[in-house]
């Protein structure tokens, strides 16, 4: 959380300040992680938003991680006004726990996931100004939707700004230059299977909204694919119809 603030802040001159959260604002219950809510600005334009943080599992919640828009930014009708945008982080990050003293230790790819979804509520809401509100949020090229969370989550990857959120919760002690480059190193392991992944599903894609031949199925179209490009399959599996 300390590594987003003083991004955004030596990014954009943008300060977070924590708000207390109201009864009637928490969908979460009583017993659970509460929620955090933050006031985005900046010190010329003012007040930017709302973000929620609604970081951790509990029962029944959406299992996956995204950006929600609960109130699009627009500019008001015969007004001169902004409607701000109000936004949450949806995530399942690992929880608290009482014998590392209530502190959540997050893993390298928690963290990656956690900037990748702050990348999507800055560029597209947050920071977001536009006239109309059916303009306001994801609504924009599908594939430049991405850009923003990717240019975020590469913060993770840097050595720099590793050096400054990688600390041991109770020490304080840096992480080191060693466990620094390891990590970075792993990045690339496995580089070109992952290339070879992707193609597979931009060329899934292409297939199945594309002149098709036949009726075949959209499994056995992947598992060819993946033969194709010489990428592993697990038969019996249909990984593609939950991928979004």
């Amino acid at each position: 959380l300390d590594g987003m603030k003083i991004l955004v802040r030596d990014l954009f001159g943008i300060q977070m300040a924590e708000q207390d959260l109201t009864a009637q604002e928490r969908w979460d219950g009583p017993d659970c992680q509460p929620i955090r809510k933050f006031q985005l600005s900046h010190e010329e334009e003012g007040p930017l938003g709302v973000l929620y943080l609604d970081w951790h599992p509990r029962e029944s919640k959406y299992a996956h991680a995204a950006h929600f828009t609960v109130k699009c930014g627009c500019q008001l009708r015969n007004s001169n006004d902004y409607q701000l945008p109000i936004v949450a982080l949806v995530c399942n990050l690992s929880p608290a726990y009482a014998n590392v003293g209530s502190t959540c230790l997050l893993s390298h790819s928690e963290v990656e996931t956690l900037f990748h979804q702050f990348g999507h509520a800055l560029h597209h809401s947050l920071l977001s100004r536009t006239v109309f509100q059916h303009l306001s949020g994801t609504r924009a090229a599908m594939d430049f939707i991405e850009t923003p969370s990717h240019l975020f989550e590469s913060y993770v990857w840097d050595p720099t700004f590793l050096n400054f959120i990688g600390k041991h919760y109770s020490t304080g002690e840096h992480i080191s230059e060693g466990a620094v480059s390891s990590l970075i190193f792993s990045r690339n392991a496995f580089r070109a299977l992952e290339v070879q992944t992707q193609i597979v599903y931009s060329r899934f894609d292409q297939e199945i909204f594309g002149p098709q031949a036949g009726h075949t199925s959209t499994t056995d179209i992947f598992a060819r694919l993946h033969k194709d490009h010489a990428v592993p399959y697990a038969p019996g599996t249909h990984w593609h119809s939950r991928f979004g």
